[in-house]
């Protein structure tokens, strides 16, 4: 078993700074592994792109397409070559997340369920409401976001259960003599796997473009993406604005369980010192301190460029 843990154990907050220069601070939201199942799942855009031209081939736009990538034929070969990949990286990731919940039981004695499983979810997503009473002006400061916000974890889950929809009724079409022959299913479970897989489909893309993509790349400060999704690593100025309440731990957990670092990097400190003075004061002023804090730093490393 202890390669088991080794492969899939839970990586520690404290592992997830990373120190540059002694002033410069990053943190690891994603493993290699972990950014190629991301990357993995991107293969919808090609199910996009080979999909909606065979729903809507007799439509004027899709027939550009179709002649472009090699009519008919040449589109369902890429939409289920690619869908094929698609779904295997989904079964992948959820031989992931079994191997993970296995390997991290033992952590849920030392710091709690929810602390190791933080993609469920559990009590922090009180943030969503959070979210909306800051947006209708009834809360001062934006949520005191973890590491996986709400619409992390939406996204995160809806890839799964559309996975299952799409995923399935694919498969049927493709081999609809293995599911009605050898399965011995009802032929019109050929059409209904037909509305459902491209309606589905429909519903995904509707979520991806209007509030995964809103969410996570069109912030000013992101625009036109948030690179994140292919370095795994994110400036530690944008993880205090955007996860504060992860960026506490981080840097709390790191300097409980390396306190020399805080005789080697002042910086870090000065980090510390500030978490711990403010950690008993109400939630939103907690947030709307580390905003300051985070402004501070920004500004102090914009003077050290222009110096």
């Amino acid at each position: 078993m202890g390669w088991l843990k080794e492969k899939f154990r839970m990586r520690e907050d404290y592992e997830k700074l990373i120190i540059v220069d002694g002033d410069k601070f990053y943190v690891e939201k994603w493993t290699t592994i972990q950014s190629l199942m991301h990357v993995g799942i991107m293969t919808m855009i090609i199910q996009v792109i080979t999909g909606f031209p065979l729903k809507y081939w007799n439509a004027p736009w899709a027939k550009y397409i179709v002649k472009a990538l090699g009519g008919i034929n040449g589109l369902m070969i890429m939409h289920r070559v690619d869908g094929a990949i698609m779904f295997f990286d989904f079964l992948f990731v959820v031989f992931y997340c079994i191997m993970f919940m296995i390997a991290n039981r033992d952590r849920v004695k030392k710091y709690g369920f929810w602390d190791t499983y933080r993609l469920l979810p559990g009590p922090s997503d009180i943030t969503v409401v959070h979210y909306f009473k800051y947006l209708l002006g009834f809360r001062k400061s934006p949520p005191d976001y973890d590491e996986w916000m709400w619409v992390d974890k939406f996204d995160f889950f809806a890839v799964g259960w559309g996975m299952l929809a799409i995923g399935i009724t694919g498969w049927i079409l493709w081999l609809p003599e293995v599911f009605t022959g050898f399965l011995h299913l009802p032929p019109v479970t050929i059409q209904i796997a037909y509305l459902a897989h491209g309606d589905e489909a429909l519903v995904a893309v509707g979520w991806i473009a209007l509030v995964h993509l809103y969410m996570t790349h069109y912030g000013p400060h992101k625009f036109p993406m948030d690179w994140i999704w292919l370095t795994g690593i994110s400036p530690e100025i944008e993880w205090m604005e955007e996860r504060p309440r992860s960026w506490r731990r981080i840097i709390k957990r790191t300097a409980e369980h390396e306190p020399e670092l805080l005789e080697k990097y002042p910086a870090l400190r000065e980090r510390y010192e500030f978490v711990k003075s403010i950690e008993n004061l109400p939630n939103e002023e907690i947030v709307a301190k580390i905003h300051e804090y985070a402004h501070h730093l920004l500004e102090k490393e914009l003077s050290e460029e222009a110096a």
